[in-house]
């Protein structure tokens, strides 16, 4: 019941903003599966610029916070795969490697759940190269939002701003010798709306 309730308020405060979504590479058309990639600041708006016609499934940690974030998810129409760098970590990995091969997108906060805040953790690098998939990097910018007091400094849009999301086109790494030029990449994209 709480989670349809966040549900609710979350679509309803949605009609107090105004969202612009920029895109460098046609999404919904593109024929291979990906992986989504986004600060865990931006993780609570999200849901209204996912490609609709994709299946995406969202990494949420099990912890209590991360179930309810799970169930108020689906209601947007997204999956989740339980897990994170701190619980059942190679679970988590190995089951986002066999939906991202079996043609499922996958989104994945690279700095959650616990941060450091806007710091790259590797899983996000290994996935790429293990499942052999570009990586979409997500930022969003509100032309003015609240900040939360956690660890990740939780944006909220203040009502009637405008908030712009831009979509980069999915990036490769081929071999283990272009991860730290791939990370700083995912890094620069990531922090591409200022």
């Amino acid at each position: 019941m709480k989670s349809l309730l966040i549900y609710w308020l979350l679509r309803l405060y949605r009609l107090l903003l105004r969202i612009e979504l920029r895109t460098d590479f046609d999404v919904e058309r593109y024929p291979d599966s990906l992986i989504f990639a986004f600060w865990h600041e931006y993780i609570l708006f999200l849901p209204f610029v996912a490609p609709r016609s994709r299946k995406i499934d969202i990494l949420i940690s099990t912890h209590r916070d991360g179930l309810l974030a799970s169930r108020v998810i689906r209601y947007f129409g997204l999956g989740t795969v339980g897990g994170s760098s701190h619980r059942q970590p190679r679970k988590a990995f190995l089951e986002m490697l066999s939906r991202l091969r079996s043609g499922v997108d996958i989104g994945i906060t690279p700095d959650g759940p616990k941060g450091p805040r806007r710091e790259l953790k590797d899983g996000v690098v290994e996935l790429a190269y293990l499942g052999g998939k570009g990586v979409v990097c997500l930022c969003m910018k509100a032309s003015r939002c609240w900040r939360v007091g956690s660890w990740d400094r939780m944006a909220i849009p203040k009502p009637f701003s405008k908030v712009e999301f831009r979509m980069f086109a999915p990036v490769f790494v081929h071999n283990k010798g272009e991860f730290s030029q791939f990370r700083r990449t995912l890094k620069d994209r990531l922090n591409g709306c200022g």
